[in-house]
């Protein structure tokens, strides 16, 4: 079932739900009320009859002259009485039954068949009843008492036609059910075009979203609105904004590892050839004992640079899989590690490292540090001719970060390299670096520590002016 659908017809349950039991109850509520009032009303006439009967036949004695005389009242006379009554009540269909002891009929003007049984006829003295009775299709209201006239008592029924209220609540209900009929071909109408209108930006968004499956990322919902869709309009434009960002943020990653994988293949084929020409050479040719060394030297210089390089590759991926404690640790501790790491480095290429160290703590694993630091001083040997100076700072910013920097006046780094050269095996002179044994993962190593310790890493380089790089944790 479509969204429209579901909002139609909750709509119309909801509806029915709430005005037809609404009106039927004040329809009913009406009509209780008339007939109360009609009831009310009755009781009032009934007990105004019996005192007029009595009013006017304490006259009719009075005026005979036989008021205190026994008399007992004829049929004539109490004709009388009752049509004086009744002579104005000629339009509200109001009518007149009495009774005798006997249970005869002295006077009754309905022209309807009484019932044989009348439950209300039996009452006590001074005692009033009322019933509804259905006669003929009609409802009429019997409101009874025993009134004592001279020596006689009688049985009054003052009758009252209300049909018209039962007729007047029929009428009522099947204006409810014809005014529904025709509420509800309107709301089909209004509903159909305000759901169609309210779900038309969903669909909207529903090709939209069928179009970014199809792979057109540049899909985007548009028009602006200031409601809860404009909202998901919004919202759904910035979520295909993150999807287009991470399809092309993983386009890259997978374009870095396939660049990452080419460059580890040709970084260890390079020396594995090397070595297995030597020894290959070593094995089916004839040479002297220099040519002896001078193979060995090549292939012990190789094998090292192999071993350099899974050793790098090592650290790395342990750096993506382990998790690590950080402890408060002593800046002097890691400046003695960094002294005795890089010393023999140092003094073999005639290169003099000067520190600048402040004394404090700072939260880090001071094993991966030392790894950071030793790498960024390598890197500057590297690019450094014998009798250079290299310097290291370590001191705590005024945001309390720890800031480790390295600087040399060496090669350089073109400034289009830059932002590459953190990347894995990426060697802005490959001739160089693999002189110096290298495979262009050190500062890849050393950007990853940085961003486990919620750091950053900052290079800035002009070629045969030298490099400052500069980590803040």
């Amino acid at each position: 079932m479509k969204l429209w659908e579901k909002i139609f017809i909750c709509t119309l349950v909801v509806f029915e739900a709430f005005f037809v039991p609404s009106s039927i109850y004040l329809i009913n509520s009406s009509f209780k009320s008339n007939l109360q009032d009609e009831i009310s009303s009755g009781i009032s006439e009934e007990k105004r009859f019996s005192s007029l009967i009595q009013a006017n036949l304490t006259f009719f004695k009075i005026k005979r002259g036989k008021y205190d005389v026994s008399y007992n009242l004829t049929k004539e006379e109490l004709d009388v009485f009752i049509n004086t009554y009744l002579s104005d009540f000629k339009d509200q269909k109001v009518y007149i039954d009495v009774i005798d002891e006997k249970g005869n009929s002295v006077f009754n003007d309905l022209s309807n068949k009484l019932p044989k049984k009348r439950p209300e006829l039996d009452l006590n003295k001074n005692q009033l009843k009322y019933i509804l009775r259905d006669i003929n299709g009609k409802t009429y209201l019997f409101i009874v008492s025993k009134l004592k006239l001279d020596n006689s008592y009688y049985k009054f029924s003052y009758i009252k036609d209300v049909s018209k209220i039962y007729d007047n609540r029929k009428y009522l209900l099947n204006v409810l059910l014809k005014l529904n009929i025709f509420i509800i071909i309107i709301l089909i109408i209004v509903m159909l075009i305000l759901s169609k209108f309210i779900v038309k930006p969903i669909n909207v968004m529903i090709k939209s979203t069928q179009k970014i499956a199809e792979g057109n990322f540049n899909e985007r919902v548009s028009g602006v609105r200031n409601d809860e869709i404009g909202q998901l309009s919004k919202n759904f434009n910035y979520m295909a904004d993150v999807i287009e960002d991470k399809i092309k943020e993983l386009k890259t990653s997978s374009e870095d590892k396939q660049r990452f994988i080419d460059d580890l293949t040709h970084e260890i084929r390079t020396p594995l050839t090397s070595i297995i020409g030597y020894a290959d050479f070593l094995r089916t040719a004839k040479y002297d004992e220099k040519t002896l060394f001078s193979s060995l030297n090549y292939i012990y210089d190789e094998g090292k640079r192999l071993q350099k390089l899974s050793s790098k590759l090592m650290q790395l991926t342990i750096l993506r899989k382990e998790k690590f404690e950080m402890r408060e640790e002593s800046i002097e501790t890691l400046v003695f590690r960094v002294k005795r790491a890089m010393l023999h480095k140092l003094k073999d290429k005639n290169i003099k490292l000067k520190i600048s160290a402040d004394k404090f703590t700072h939260l880090m694993d001071i094993e991966l540090i030392t790894i950071l630091v030793t790498n960024l001083i390598d890197n500057a040997i590297k690019a450094s001719k014998s009798g250079d100076e290299i310097c290291f700072n370590a001191y705590k910013s005024s945001a309390s970060n720890l800031i480790l920097e390295v600087r040399d006046t060496g090669f350089g780094i073109p400034k289009e390299d830059v932002q590459k050269v953190i990347e894995p095996f990426y060697m802005v002179d490959k001739s160089r670096e693999r002189a110096n044994n290298g495979a262009g993962i050190g500062l890849a190593l050393c950007n990853e520590i940085a961003v486990l310790h919620k750091g950053k890493l900052y290079i800035d380089s002009e070629p045969k002016r030298g490099t400052n790089v500069r980590v803040i944790i």
